[in-house]
C-alpha cells in the first residue's frame, strides 16, 4: 500500500438525516469518496487543529514497544497493517491519535497531524475515526455499503443490550470496521466477523417478516432473540442486517416472488435463480467480502440448494443440535445453520450456534477411519445433465462433463486423503433390500408425501391460519397478501387431514429409523466403532436456470415435486449435511451472449450428531488445498 505523508482527506460533509421510527438523528459523513455513518461520541476529548467546523477524519493507534521514536518505518507499518481492513484508508490518515503509556518522540514531519493520549486505563480500539473539531468529541464510525443484490431487508444497528433496530433512514447497510475488535481467540471465536440473519428468525427489537410485508407490519417488534442468535454476538460476531426470504420459506421462483423483490445470484451472468427460501442469506455471502458468513434455515433444502446455485458452503446441522426456539420452522425437520465462503468459518460459526452437548459428538476414538459412500443413480433411471446422484460407474456419461469432471478429482483426492476408497451405493435398491418389512418397496413411494403433508399442514395450523385471522379482524375481513403459489400449497396443507399428516410421521419415523440404522448408521449404533460412514452426492451440476423462468413439473403438477428428494435423507433423519463448492464450468450465456461460469458443488452427510467430525474434515480439505479459497462475484 502507498503511503503519502503529505496527503490530507477529501472535504468532509456532514449531514442530519431527518428523525425517523428506527434512527432518531443520523449523521452521514463522506470521506474519500465513501459514506460513512457517525456512531455515538466514545468519551475520549481531543485538542485538534484548528480551522472551520467539521469532521475530521482520524485514525487511533497504541504504540507501546520499546521504541520510542514514531518515523517513516514506524508510520508505514501502521499504515501496512491497517490497510487491510475493509473500512479503514488512507484518507483517515489526517490526524494520528497515539495512545501510549510513556513518553514518544514524533519526526518532525509527522508532528503537526499527532495527538499523543497517555494511556489512563482502558485503551481505546484502533482503527478509524472521526473528530468533530470544536468540541473535540472521537467518534466511531459504521461504513455504509450498497445492496446491490437486493439480498437484505435491511441493515440494523444495536441499542442498548441485545436489542437492534432497523436502519430505515439510510438505504445501505452499516458496516464496522474490524480493528475495533480483538483478534479471534478461544473466548471470542468470532470476534468482529460480520453476519447476517434470515428474516424467518426472531432479533430482539426487530420485527420478524418471514418475506411478507403484511407479517411483517401486523405483530410489534421481538422483544428476544433466538438463543442461537445472542450465542453469536456473545462470541464476538457483529449482526449487521436482515436477508431476504421468500415468504414462510417457501419455495418460489424469483418471477413468483411479486411483494419482496428476488435477491441475485452474483455468479456467472447474475442472472441465474438464487434459489429460493434463505436466497438472501446465500445470496449475500456470495456478493460480499465484507460479509463474512449469514445464517439460513432448512427444512427441505433451503441452506443446501441455494449454497450450491451460489457458489459458497452451507451448512445443515444435526436436527435438534441447535436450539429451534425463536424461528419459523417444521419442529420434525427444519434447523437454522450457516453459509460461509470458507470452511474455517463455517465450522466456527457451527460451533457457537450448536447445544453445548452438540460439539463432541457422540464417540472420539483416537483415530477416525471413513466409509466413504458414493450415491449413485439406479440402473434404470434416465441418463440426465443434472442427476440426483452420480451415475455408475458402467455408464459414466455424466461424469464426462465439465461438472462431473471437476466432482471426480475432487472424490479422488477425498479417497487418498481418507485412506479409503468409494463404495458404490444405489439408495433405492438399498432400501429395498433392507427396508422394514411393512414400508413401500419404492423409495419414492416410502418419502413421497412426507414433505407436503407434514410443513404445510404445520405451516397453516400452526402460523398462518391464525395470522390469516387475526389479520381479517383488525383489517374489516381483508385477506393479507400471500404469493399465488404458497396460497396453493397453505390451501393444500388446509385439507390435510390430520390422519393423513399422523401417517406421514409415521413415515417420516420408518425413513430416519432405516436412514440412523442402516445408511448412516453412528458410532454408538455398530460394533465398528471407529468408522464414520460419508455419503456424497452431486449438488450442483453448473447448469444454468435463468431467473425469468419458472419451474414447472413434467406430470402436470405444479404445486409439489412428486419424486424422490435427495434432500430428504437429512431433512427426515436429522443427520448433518453439508452443501461443498469444487469450482466452476463454463456456459454461454443467452443473457450476455458470452461465456460464463458457474458454480459446481456436492453435498456430504454424515451420521446424525457427526457434526464436529464432518465440519473439522471440511475445514482441514480447505487447510491442505483439497478446496479451494472461494471469492465473491461473477467469478468463484
Amino acid at each position: 500500500m502507498a503511503t503519502h505523508l503529505g496527503k490530507k482527506a477529501n472535504t468532509i460533509t456532514a449531514e442530519q438525516t431527518s428523525p425517523g421510527s428506527a434512527v432518531n438523528a443520523t449523521t452521514l459523513v463522506s470521506i474519500g469518496g465513501s459514506d460513512f455513518m457517525l456512531r455515538s461520541a466514545i468519551g475520549t476529548v481531543v485538542k485538534p487543529p484548528t480551522g472551520p467546523e467539521r469532521y475530521m477524519p482520524a485514525t487511533i493507534l497504541h504504540y507501546d514497544t520499546d521504541t520510542t521514536y514514531f518515523g517513516d518505518t514506524e508510520f508505514k507499518k501502521v499504515c501496512d497493517e491497517f490497510g487491510k481492513d475493509d473500512v479503514w484508508t488512507e484518507d483517515f490518515l489526517e490526524l494520528l491519535i497515539i495512545q501510549r503509556s510513556n513518553s514518544l518522540t514524533v519526526a518532525e514531519h509527522i508532528r503537526n497531524r499527532v495527538v499523543k493520549l497517555v494511556d489512563g486505563g482502558e485503551k481505546i480500539p484502533v482503527g478509524p475515526y472521526v473528530v468533530h473539531t470544536p468540541t473535540g468529541k472521537v467518534h466511531g464510525l459504521l461504513k455504509l455499503f450498497e445492496d446491490t443484490s437486493n439480498a437484505f431487508v435491511k441493515g440494523v444497528i444495536p441499542e442498548g443490550k441485545d436489542q437492534y433496530i432497523w436502519l430505515n433512514s439510510i438505504d445501505k447497510i452499516p458496516v464496522p470496521s474490524r480493528l475495533y475488535y480483538p483478534q479471534p481467540s478461544d473466548t471470542l471465536p468470532l470476534s468482529g466477523m460480520r453476519f447476517g440473519v434470515k428474516d424467518s428468525i426472531d432479533i430482539a427489537g426487530l420485527e420478524t417478516g418471514c418475506g411478507s410485508k403484511c407479517y411483517r407490519s401486523f405483530y410489534p417488534a421481538k422483544q428476544t432473540s433466538a438463543p442461537f442468535i445472542n450465542q453469536l454476538i456473545s462470541a464476538g460476531a457483529v449482526l449487521v442486517g436482515k436477508m431476504r426470504c421468500t415468504q414462510w420459506c417457501d419455495g418460489q421462483d424469483p418471477l413468483e416472488r411479486l411483494e419482496e423483490v428476488s435477491p441475485i445470484n452474483p455468479r456467472g451472468d447474475a442472472f441465474q435463480k438464487p434459489s429460493s427460501s434463505s436466497s438472501g442469506s446465500a445470496s449475500g455471502v456470495a456478493s460480499y467480502p465484507w460479509l463474512d458468513f449469514a445464517i439460513g434455515t432448512d427444512t427441505g433444502g433451503s441452506i443446501r440448494h441455494p449454497a450450491g446455485v451460489n457458489g459458497i458452503y452451507g451448512i445443515r446441522p444435526s436436527h435438534g443440535s441447535v436450539e429451534s426456539a425463536g424461528l419459523i420452522c417444521s419442529e420434525l425437520m427444519d434447523t437454522p445453520g450457516v453459509f460461509a465462503r470458507s470452511a474455517t468459518i463455517a465450522r466456527a460459526a457451527s460451533r457457537v450456534m450448536a447445544r453445548p452437548s452438540s460439539h463432541n459428538g457422540v464417540f472420539k476414538p483416537k483415530k477416525i477411519r471413513y466409509k466413504l459412500l458414493y450415491a449413485v443413480e439406479s440402473d434404470d433411471s434416465d441418463p440426465c445433465e443434472t442427476p440426483k446422484f452420480f451415475p455408475p460407474s458402467r455408464r459414466n456419461s455424466e461424469s464426462k462433463t465439465g461438472a462431473g469432471i471437476i466432482m471426480d478429482d475432487f472424490v479422488g483426492k477425498l479417497e487418498e486423503y481418507l485412506g479409503c476408497q468409494r463404495q458404490e451405493a444405489c439408495i433405492y435398491d438399498l432400501w429395498k433390500e433392507t427396508r422394514h418389512k411393512n414400508a413401500p418397496e419404492s423409495l419414492t413411494e416410502a418419502t413421497g408425501a412426507i414433505y407436503q403433508d407434514i410443513v404445510y399442514y404445520e405451516l397453516w395450523n400452526n402460523i398462518v391460519k391464525l395470522f390469516v385471522r387475526e389479520y381479517q379482524a383488525t383489517h374489516s375481513g381483508r385477506m393479507p397478501f400471500i404469493e399465488a403459489i404458497t396460497k396453493a400449497r397453505l390451501d393444500y396443507g388446509a385439507k390435510v387431514s390430520k390422519e393423513d399428516y399422523d401417517r406421514s410421521v409415521e413415515s417420516l419415523k420408518t425413513y430416519a429409523t432405516w436412514v440412523n440404522e442402516v445408511l448412516l448408521p453412528s458410532r454408538s449404533a455398530t460394533s465398528e466403532t471407529d468408522i464414520v460412514p460419508l455419503l456424497i452426492y452431486p449438488q450442483s451440476w453448473g447448469v444454468p436456470h435463468y431467473r425469468d423462468e419458472v419451474a414447472r413439473w413434467k406430470d402436470g403438477d405444479n404445486i409439489f415435486w412428486r419424486g424422490f428428494s435427495a434432500y430428504s435423507i437429512s431433512y427426515c433423519s436429522g443427520c448433518p449435511d453439508a452443501t461443498i463448492p469444487l469450482g466452476e464450468v463454463k456456459f454461454h450465456s443467452r443473457i450476455t451472449k458470452t461465456d460464463e461460469y458457474l458454480p459446481v458443488a456436492i453435498s456430504m452427510l454424515a451420521p446424525r450428531g457427526e457434526d464436529e467430525v464432518l465440519l473439522k474434515l471440511i475445514e482441514d480439505l480447505e487447510k491442505n488445498r483439497i478446496l479451494k479459497p472461494i471469492k465473491c462475484g461473477p467469478r468463484l
